[in-house]
C-alpha cells in the first residue's frame, strides 16, 4: 500500500507543488505536478495573502488534477531575509546509575534542550537539526540510537524567522486547506536533492540561487553547520537587464532565459537578437554581447558576496568539494565557469537525481527544493495522514475535483 507525501515550494517567482508516493520498499515516485507563477511574495516573504494563497491554490490544483489524488497535507519550504540559524547544545541523561541503549525518544529529548533558548518575541523557532552527537565522552557520532551510554549531548543547529514571516506563510497555505507536516528552510530541502553523500561528509557549500533571494548552506561531516541567506538573486539580474537594455521586465527575463551568459568574451560580437522594448514600436535589436557584459558584472557581484559568506563563516578552508550551485539562475550560461575561475575551487550545479521516477521531468535545478521536500519528508520526517480541519476552501477543492471525475450530462 503505497503512501502519500506531498511538498510545496513556495518562491518570489514560482510555486511548485509536487505529490508523491512511496511504495513498501521505500522509493519515492512523483505522481503529481503543479507550477505557477508565484504572487503576493517578494524576497520569500508574504507581501499580499490573497494573492499568495491564490497562487499556491492554483500549483495545488495542477497537481491534484494529474495525480487524481487531493493534497492534504505537506512539507513547505521557507526562506527569506528573516531567516537565522544559530548553534545550541541539548543534553539529557540517558540512565543515571545503569545506563542503556539510546532510543529515538532519547534524541528528540535532546533537541527540545537545544531548541530551549531566549529568543525576542517577534521570532520563533522552525526547527532544530542536529550536527553532532556525543555519548558520554565519545564525540562526533552522527547517529546515536542503538548505542549504550548515560549522557546524551546534541550539537544543533536552530533555524529562527520572523514570527509574522513565519504565520503568513502558514496561513496561506492553510487558506487551501492543507495540513503543514513540517517548514523546512530551502537550502536544507535542495541539499536532500543535489548533494552527494561524498560532499556532504567532506565538506561543500550549498547556493541556490532563486528568484528572490540566495540561501547558502555549508555541510560538514554529513550535516549542515552554517546557514545564511543573501538578498542578491535572479531578480537583480533580470531589473539589470530590463534596465540597461531599457525593456519590460518580463521582456527582459525571458531574454535572459534565452540568451543570457556571464561570459562576454565567449559570445560573438557580432551576434544579435530582436526583442522587446519600451516606446512606440515596441521591438529592438539587442547585442548579445552587451546583454552578457551586464549579466557579467552582476554575476561577479553574487560569486564575490558568496565568497564573503563562507569567509565570515570560518569554514572556507574546510570545503574540499567546494561549491554546488542549484535554483533556476544556476541555469544561467558560464555562470559556473565564472564561479569556478573567480573561486579556484570546485564548482558544479546540482541538479536533483534522474532516478526518481516522475510524470514531469524534476531534473532541472529550479525544481531542487520541491524535490527536496519529499525526500526530506521521506528520510527525516514522518508522512502523516492527517486530515485537514473541513474548511471551505479545502470543501471546495474536493468538490472540485471530483467534479472534473464525474462525466458532464447531457
Amino acid at each position: 500500500m503505497s503512501e502519500l507525501i506531498c511538498g510545496i515550494d513556495v518562491g518570489t517567482t514560482k510555486v511548485v507543488a509536487l505529490i508523491g508516493t512511496i511504495d513498501d520498499q521505500n522509493n519515492l515516485r512523483i505522481i503529481g505536478a503543479g507550477r505557477t507563477p508565484a504572487q503576493g511574495l517578494r524576497r520569500g516573504v508574504v507581501i499580499n495573502t490573497a494573492d499568495a494563497t491564490a497562487a499556491i491554490g492554483r500549483a495545488i490544483d495542477q497537481a491534484e488534477q494529474s495525480a487524481g489524488q487531493t493534497l492534504q497535507t505537506a512539507y513547505v519550504g521557507i526562506a527569506g531575509s528573516h531567516i537565522n540559524a544559530i548553534g545550541s547544545k541539548g543534553v539529557v541523561a540517558v540512565g543515571r546509575t545503569t545506563g542503556r541503549k539510546i532510543t529515538k525518544e532519547d534524541v528528540q529529548r535532546a533537541l527540545e534542550q537545544a531548541r530551549n533558548i531566549a529568543l525576542p518575541h517577534n521570532r520563533e523557532i522552525i526547527h532544530a537539526v542536529p550536527r553532532t552527537f556525543c555519548v558520554d565522552d565519545q564525540k562526533g557520532i552522527q547517529n546515536p540510537v542503538g548505542m549504550f551510554g548515560y549522557r546524551l549531548e546534541v550539537d544543533a543547529s536552530i533555524v529562527t524567522g520572523a514570527t509574522s514571516a513565519v504565520t503568513n506563510l502558514v496561513n496561506c497555505v492553510q487558506g487551501n486547506g492543507v495540513v503543514i507536516d513540517d517548514l523546512v528552510l530551502q537550502p536544507l530541502a535542495s541539499a536532500e536533492a543535489v548533494l552527494t553523500d561524498d560532499e556532504r561528509q567532506l565538506g561543500v557549500a550549498l547556493v541556490d540561487i532563486g528568484g528572490g533571494t540566495s540561501d547558502v548552506a555549508i555541510y560538514l561531516d554529513g550535516a549542515p553547520w552554517h546557514t545564511v541567506v543573501m538578498d542578491l538573486a535572479g531578480e537583480h539580474f533580470v531589473k539589470d537587464v530590463a534596465l540597461g537594455l531599457r525593456m519590460p521586465y518580463n521582456k527582459a527575463e525571458a531574454l535572459m532565459i534565452q540568451f543570457g551568459h556571464v561570459l562576454p568574451q565567449q559570445v560573438p560580437v557580432d551576434a544579435e537578437v530582436r526583442s522587446g522594448a519600451f516606446g512606440q514600436e515596441g521591438q529592438q535589436t539587442v547585442s548579445c554581447r552587451l546583454l552578457a557584459e551586464i549579466l557579467n558584472a552582476r554575476a561577479e557581484e553574487l560569486v564575490d558576496l558568496i565568497l564573503r559568506e563562507v569567509k565570515r563563516s570560518g569554514y572556507d578552508g574546510l570545503l574540499p568539494a567546494g561549491i554546488v550551485l542549484t535554483g533556476g539562475v544556476a541555469q544561467l550560461s558560464g555562470l559556473a565557469d565564472l564561479s569556478r575561475a573567480r573561486l579556484q575551487w570546485p564548482v558544479r550545479v546540482g541538479r536533483p537525481s534522474n532516478t526518481i521516477t516522475s510524470v514531469v521531468d524534476v531534473t532541472s535545478p529550479d525544481y531542487a527544493t520541491a524535490v527536496g521536500l519529499l525526500l526530506w519528508g521521506l528520510r527525516r520526517g514522518t508522512v502523516h495522514r492527517v486530515a485537514p480541519p473541513p474548511t471551505s476552501r479545502f470543501l471546495e477543492r474536493v468538490m472540485k475535483w471530483l467534479r472534473a471525475l464525474l462525466p458532464v450530462s447531457a
